[in-house]
């Protein structure tokens, strides 16, 4: 049994920190308690392990953390370096069944990747596990991840938000000869601008990669980062249907109302801030569940990211009750898929009966969920997303497909699917091993990211100065706290 007692900075519910007492107690077999000032304020099951801390990264999430949908007061922070047995580690936030290796053996999220999207999972720094701003962190047992020799301590706590960054990259797999841009180069984007890079080098690939901003400072930056070159959007008349793909990193609707200009097949969304977007209210949630939306055509009906090793059959498609006989029937559904038609409501309750008892979808359907939705509106659209705004369960499985078949008229983003084709991909969390293999393999992305991305570090004690500064973009890019468990 072990027992950690520390002081560390607690997140409040108006945005300050407290600092508190606190102790870790416990063991990975039997589980833990976590005590504050004495009180024991939740405590976890198996599979966790306790690692010290050495850094920890300030991201946007945690900015914005009293805006989430999660109780405070927490300690926060999930871009975590730490120390386990004398080497630098790095820590996944998702504690998953599977990332604490205590998952059934034929739990649909027990394999692979899907494990992000664990419905019992709970998140490091974000939702309930306490985070990396402090002396030690409680990580799951499969979720650490040694760093390579070659990658520095202090840039491997780039590693979740790069990991990130080439899921976006990997989801939408860009082609030989592809024209790619990426818009908002600032922190995330500069970040997806190296790992398009590195994924170019990976994968043996030739295809551009156009910064796109307002500033020539970004464009400088991006270019460091292995941009190819950099546009100036100022006047972006010019640049109508310009690049094949394009990654909105702006995180606000004029930025990704632009982005679907720009772009002749694929606008992937890499943050949002929770605002509705051009009628769709629920693009947030999309990006949350990695859920694409695109053209309700024959050629999506096997929708599947380009990734995956095994392609997919998508047996059971959902329909919505707007959708017309005559627009389903110019799909052409092959006789082998289930077709479902039923309102949106009886739906949600036979995929929450099927959760219970799995009785609901035929065999051949890996989670408890639809494969693909197919709606007349993006109302409906918010409506699979979300039956209900206050539950975080969809219709469409993680990494699924909604099919518009919708009046182009309703909006630029309905117009620019139905009309013109276009494929709006969306990502979140990533795979830290392939991420940490592109910095070992690339130091001169590795390089470029620490001489240009971390600009400021602070020590745990100065948290709130460090949080004050990585607030204001014109005063920094990253902001690193060191929490202290090694020596710089």
């Amino acid at each position: 049994m072990t027992s950690l007692r520390f002081r560390a900075p607690e997140y409040q519910a108006d945005g300050s920190f407290e600092e508190h007492e606190f102790v870790y107690e416990g063991d990975e077999t039997a589980g833990w308690s976590i005590s504050r000032d004495g009180s024991e304020v939740l405590r976890l099951g198996p599979g966790y392990t306790a690692v010290r801390s050495r850094y920890c990264g300030v991201c946007s999430t945690d900015l914005a953390r009293m805006h989430l949908p999660y109780p405070l007061p927490q300690v926060i922070g999930h871009e975590v370096v730490a120390e386990q047995d004398g080497r630098p580690v790095v820590v996944e936030i998702n504690a998953s069944l599977d990332a604490r290796g205590v998952a059934p053996e034929t739990y649909a999220y027990a394999h692979g990747s899907m494990h992000t999207h664990d419905p019992e999972r709970i998140t490091l720094g974000i939702n309930q596990l306490p985070g990396g701003f402090s002396p030690y962190v409680l990580a799951p047992l499969n979720a650490i991840v040694p760093v390579p020799e070659s990658v520095g301590p202090l840039v491997a706590s780039l590693t979740e938000p790069f990991a990130a960054a080439l899921q976006g990259v990997e989801a939408t797999h860009p082609k030989q000869n592809d024209s790619v841009a990426v818009l908002g180069p600032r922190r995330l984007g500069s970040l997806v601008i190296a790992a398009l890079a590195g994924f170019r080098a990976r994968e043996g690939l030739n295809f551009q990669i156009t910064a796109l901003a307002r500033h020539k400072k970004l464009l400088d930056l991006a270019q460091r980062l292995g941009a190819d070159d950099g546009v100036d959007v100022s006047e972006p008349e010019g640049l109508k249907e310009t690049y094949d793909i394009v990654f909105d990193t702006t995180g606000n609707p004029r930025g990704f109302e632009l982005a679907l200009k720009l772009a002749r097949r694929v606008v992937h969304v890499k943050s949002t801030n929770g605002m509705p977007v051009l009628g769709l209210a629920h693009l947030t949630d999309m990006v949350v569940d990695e859920i694409a939306l695109v053209p309700a055509t024959s050629k999506y009906l096997n929708f599947g990211w380009p990734s995956e090793s095994v392609p997919r059959t998508n047996p059971n498609i959902y329909v919505a009750p707007g959708v017309s006989d005559a627009a389903l029937e110019k799909i052409s559904i092959p006789g082998d898929r289930r077709v479902h038609r039923i309102p949106i409501e009886a739906a949600r309750e036979a995929i929450i009966k099927d959760a219970r008892e799995q009785i609901f979808f035929p065999q051949g359907s890996p989670y408890p969920r639809f494969d693909l939705a197919i709606v007349s509106s993006l109302a409906e659209a918010d409506q699979v997303i979300r039956p209900r705004a206050e539950e975080e369960l969809s219709l469409v499985r993680a990494r699924g497909a909604i099919l518009l078949a919708a009046d182009s008229g309703e909006s630029a983003l309905a117009h620019a699917i139905v009309e013109r084709g276009l494929e709006i991909h969306t990502s979140r969390c990533g795979d830290f091993h392939r991420a940490l293999e592109i910095l070992e393999k690339n130091p001169e992305i590795t390089r470029a990211l620490e001489e240009n991305l971390i600009t400021h570090r602070f020590a745990l004690s100065n948290i709130a100065e460090a949080f004050d500064v990585a607030a204001d973009s014109e005063k920094s890019v990253k902001v690193i706290v060191e929490t202290g468990a090694l020596n710089p």
